[in-house]
């Protein structure tokens, strides 16, 4: 197989990862702002830990490929990196879920700041697993729009590291002296975090790949 042939194949797979690592944030983000949820939190927290399994064995199918052709590309590595950080993301927003699953079945309520903070993190990943997948896309087809799309994931990295911080402080100054919500709604904030970074990890790699071939 020529070595064109299967960088697209890869990138193909990859944005389609990419998918449904997004399928799995709108039910985080379905979860979070549905407020006539009328069944059980864990139940829709089953649907992310489905679709997290899915993202697992395809990581896992894709890399026996990467390995495979590996003497036929250039890039075998990077790809692999891009790879490993999208199962690390599905693996955050499972735990995400998760805890915030959790908290509810507990009859927790976050104050109206806490929780905002918490949305709009989730929907700076969600802007972001988008950007990846158009950079991935865009590659072998647009190398300079492909910088475009990984640039913008630096400044949303940048923009969630602030919300972390700000949620850590309105968490602390809210919640009281209930420890174990504390540390469940921490650990949420903590995952969404390390997986905006792991996609701007990604970036990088990706605007590496595209100043490679322009």
């Amino acid at each position: 197989m020529g070595s064109g042939l299967a960088n697209l194949t890869i990138e193909e797979q990859l944005q389609q990862i990419c998918t449904k690592v997004l399928d799995e944030m709108r039910i985080l983000y379905e979860l979070m702002t549905n407020e006539n949820l009328s069944v059980n939190p864990l139940q829709v927290y089953s649907k992310i830990s489905s679709v997290k399994d899915d993202v697992e064995i395809s990581k896992y199918k894709l890399g026996e490929y990467i390995i495979r052709v590996r003497e036929a590309i250039q890039d075998g590595d990077l790809y692999l990196e891009i790879l490993n950080n999208l199962e690390k993301s599905a693996q955050n927003i499972d735990a995400a879920g998760y805890r915030y699953s959790v908290i509810l079945s507990r009859g927790n309520k976050m104050d109206g700041v806490t929780y905002r903070l918490l949305v709009v993190m989730v929907e700076k990943l969600m802007a972001s697993i988008t950007q990846l997948s158009e950079s991935i896309r865009l590659l072998s087809v647009n190398p300079s729009k492909s910088l475009e799309s990984s640039k913008a994931i630096v400044k949303m990295e940048e923009e969630v590291d602030e919300l972390y911080r700000s949620f850590e402080l309105k968490l602390y100054e809210k919640s009281g002296n209930d420890l174990v919500y504390i540390m469940l709604a921490k650990d949420v904030a903590d995952r969404l975090e390390d997986s905006e970074d792991l996609l701007k990890v990604s970036s990088d790699t990706l605007t590496y790949l595209a100043f490679e071939r322009s």
